[in-house]
């Protein structure tokens, strides 16, 4: 664990501001571990809330709904382009008896309305709380913010306070667990007295919070677990199968706006930040929205700099400002450009010493470049992506970039077996 300074105390202090809509959207087709199906066709005219794309093959992808109504354009293997009407035209959906609802039929509204890990994964929500075999013994609500630059969950718990509560209701109606607790790093304390004076509307809701380190990355999902419950879950393993069901406040908003509004996924909560820019804030924008748009809209200028979708931890450099904001991308951040080189590893370790997962990166770095044996051998995969290593790294290799090409080559290694 390591505690990484960065903006946080500027934008935190920031409302949730509304972006205005662009004129042309990028449905993204790639998610979690799958490329969904487009079920329109250029030229189709769309209505707002409209299943745009689904994994016909069931595996691990949320379905995407559109986010405006309007005509799609394009249809390529990475996006749908909708041309906005600015008409507002909407599908009917249902309201959702949420007393009503048992674990099946609460399972296929998450399904249907798309909802996916709003904290960065995209991990199907439906799928985690598929959960008839195991007896949920904590619900673990996520509030650990833990990327540098980011204050959009924060923002959600801030000014959503009574809405996540509701749907935390909901949650315990459904799976009746032991307890119920929220986590919030010890720098957004003061979040504890907006909850708390909102408890007042919930009595029958016993929820605790539970305040942790601000260290980095306490808000990995089996981080989080350990810390919060100091018991800690093997690798690769599925929490619900040892009682523990973690869900992210974003995920949270995003069923309560399913469940009470009958809205499914079509727009999430972003920090824009760094250190090239002066305009920091947050900000409610739609699914598909360009950074081009984003940038245009807060005057911001992209001329010699990194772009980062996500956090700078975890989150992914773009260079094209066509790129589309994703469920998972958490933030939009401008950075200055900065050199990096595979060749200048001084072996010193430091990745090893901050490795939550007890992994040696520098070895995938070698991996990637040198014996693809090493990606498995030194197990790649367990990798959670959290980029302590690069942080850490006093050479700045990329070593990021080394794990993410790595991941790529260790499956296609797996499936050529």
């Amino acid at each position: 664990m390591m505690h990484i300074p960065s903006l946080k105390y500027k934008t935190k202090k920031q409302p949730i501001t509304e972006l205005k809509e662009a004129a042309v959207y990028r449905i993204p087709l790639q998610s979690y571990r799958s490329t969904l199906q487009p079920l329109v066709k250029i030229g189709d005219q769309i209505l707002q809330y409209q299943v745009l794309a689904e994994d016909i093959k069931q595996q691990f992808a949320a379905k995407i709904h559109s986010p405006v109504s309007g005509k799609v354009i394009a249809i390529d293997e990475l996006y749908i382009s909708l041309e906005n009407d600015f008409q507002q035209q909407k599908i009917t959906t249902e309201i959702i008896e949420s007393q009503q609802l048992d674990l099946v039929r609460f399972v296929q509204v998450l399904k249907d309305f798309g909802i996916a890990g709003i904290g960065g994964a995209e991990f199907p929500t439906n799928i985690k709380y598929k959960v008839e075999e195991s007896k949920i013994k904590s619900l673990l609500i996520n509030g650990i913010e833990c990327e540098p630059y980011l204050t959009s969950d924060y923002a959600v718990m801030r000014h959503e306070t009574e809405k996540l509560l509701e749907t935390i209701a909901v949650l315990n109606q459904i799976f009746q667990p032991e307890e119920i607790i929220i986590g919030i790093e010890k720098q957004h304390k003061e979040l504890k007295k907006y909850f708390e004076k909102s408890f007042k509307n919930h009595p029958n809701l016993a929820i605790r919070i539970h305040l942790l380190p601000n260290e980095y990355p306490q808000g990995g999902e089996l981080q989080f677990i350990k810390s919060v419950t100091h018991k800690e879950i093997p690798k690769g393993s599925i929490p619900a199968n040892y009682g523990y069901l973690v869900s992210n406040v974003g995920t949270i908003l995003a069923i309560y706006e399913a469940l009470f509004n009958g809205i499914p996924t079509t727009e999430r909560v972003i920090t824009i930040s760094g250190n090239a820019i002066n305009t920091i804030g947050n900000y409610r924008v739609k699914i598909g929205t360009p950074i081009r748009h984003i940038l245009e809209e807060l005057n911001i200028d992209a001329e010699d700099v990194d772009i980062v979708l996500g956090g700078p931890m975890m989150g992914k450099e773009v260079a094209d400002l066509d790129s589309p904001i994703k469920k998972g991308s958490g933030g939009l951040l401008l950075f200055k450009k900065q050199q990096k080189s595979i060749e200048n590893c001084i072996e010193c370790g430091y990745c090893v010493d901050v490795c939550p997962q007890h992994l040696m990166p520098m070895q995938f770095v070698k991996g990637h470049q040198e014996d693809q044996n090493l990606l498995s051998q030194f197990k790649l995969d367990h990798c959670i992506e959290c980029g302590a290593c690069e942080y850490i790294c006093p050479s700045n290799l990329p070593l990021m970039q080394s794990i993410v090409l790595g991941k790529v080559e260790l499956q296609k290694m797996m499936y050529a077996k």
